[in-house]
């Protein structure tokens, strides 16, 4: 091993420790005791305090935070899944020129920001804007063009010898997708399904500009709500963001493999 690797390691190592530092801050902070959280520190506390998670359950509206968190990222998750695969069989089996500037279009999508006074203002036209359904509606056609991508490269590896063979059974139209072509996305729907769920469960930035009623903030507004009240008990703010970020820690660590499978097969070209 020459000089060269051995610095590569070192640095790897630095940074890794850059990100796994605060992560074990947190979680150990959210066991101590309200003076020994103050030192924002990984030493271990006197006493595991699990009174902290009990106090942030019953006072930070996890529960009720948590069940509108599932309701908007379960219904734009579905949607995204069920769109996207869509627009991506239409996109991938009908190569035309009209078909190739809506690609065009949808590519330009991942790199558009999110705009959030003429979002606002078309939410308060259509008169949905404070609801959840807004959220839902926004987040699809945020993060549709990723998934739409992921889904077209994968769709376009499939044979096309699959649609000729189902058309000449009578197999077309919807028919012809949620039956034979839906089932064999498996693969690229789950990735894109987790990678949507992680994106949706944690943003804060779309609940802060577009709902306007505490009984319908998502967990990470719980957070920001949490921390407001609670801003110098750093025991209780960790062990808020801990509950928080535990459903997709799990989702992730269950199924990372998906997640890799599934974004190498949607890289692949035509």
């Amino acid at each position: 091993m020459n000089i060269l690797n051995i610095w590569l390691i070192i640095l790897f190592w630095l940074i890794g420790l850059t990100v796994v530092y605060p992560i074990v801050m947190v979680l150990v902070t959210s066991f101590k005791s309200y003076g020994e959280a103050n030192f924002l520190s990984i030493n271990l506390p006197k006493g595991f305090l699990f009174e902290n998670y009990v106090q942030v359950f019953n006072e930070g509206k996890i529960l009720r935070s948590s069940l509108n968190s599932l309701v908007i990222t379960v219904s734009a998750v579905a949607l995204i899944v069920i769109l996207s695969s869509m627009l991506g069989f239409i996109l991938a089996r009908n190569r035309n020129k009209i078909n190739k500037v809506i690609f065009f279009l949808m590519m330009m999508g991942i790199c558009a920001p999110f705009a959030a006074l003429p979002t606002i203002k078309l939410l308060q036209v259509l008169q949905i804007y404070g609801s959840r359904i807004s959220l839902v509606f926004v987040y699809s056609a945020m993060f549709m063009p990723f998934s739409t991508m992921l889904i077209t490269r994968y769709i376009a590896t499939l044979p096309k010898e699959l649609d000729e063979a189902a058309v000449i059974d009578g197999c077309t139209g919807f028919s012809l997708f949620f039956r034979i072509i839906f089932p064999l996305l498996r693969p690229i729907t789950i990735t894109v399904g987790i990678l949507n769920f992680m994106w949706v469960w944690n943003d804060f930035q779309l609940p802060l500009y577009l709902l306007n009623s505490p009984s319908q903030y998502t967990l990470p507004l719980s957070v920001y709500n949490f921390f407001g009240q609670y801003n110098r008990s750093w025991n209780l703010v960790c062990a808020d963001m801990v509950l928080v970020s535990l459903p997709v820690v799990i989702i992730y660590l269950l199924a990372q493999k998906y997640i890799i499978s599934g974004m190498i097969a949607g890289a692949v070209k035509e």
